[in-house]
């Protein structure tokens, strides 16, 4: 994947459009940090059925619907489906509730700068 600046996919919009639409893929940055990508339709469609496969298969794997709701309104973490599968696992009933008191008694953490 290319990645070009915003002046640059500005000024090149038209060919970054028509090498998009040949499979391309273009990350567009500013500042330096990552902000849009530009991808052909085929792709887009692509993602989306993916997408949406991924989200029945959750369904029927039984994963709640609400908590993929909030997930894809990016209200909780996407790691939060892996806790919603096994809610009703009487081995990992407590686990949510252990590790919440380990991380109590934990001694205070640095910060993770990414």
């Amino acid at each position: 994947m290319e990645t070009i600046s915003i002046g640059e996919a500005k000024s090149r919009f038209s060919e970054l459009v028509s090498r998009a639409t040949a499979g391309e893929r273009f990350l567009i940055r500013r500042r330096n940090r990552p902000v849009a990508a530009l991808i052909g339709s085929v792709e887009l469609e692509r993602l989306e059925r993916l997408s949406e496969t991924a989200h029945r298969l959750a369904l029927v794997l039984g994963q709640d619907a609400e908590l993929l709701r909030q997930i894809e309104a990016g209200e909780v973490h996407p790691a939060m489906a892996a806790f919603g599968l096994w809610r009703d696992e009487e081995e990992l009933a407590g686990l949510a509730e252990e590790i919440a008191a380990n991380r109590q008694r934990q001694a205070t953490r640095p910060e993770v700068v990414l």
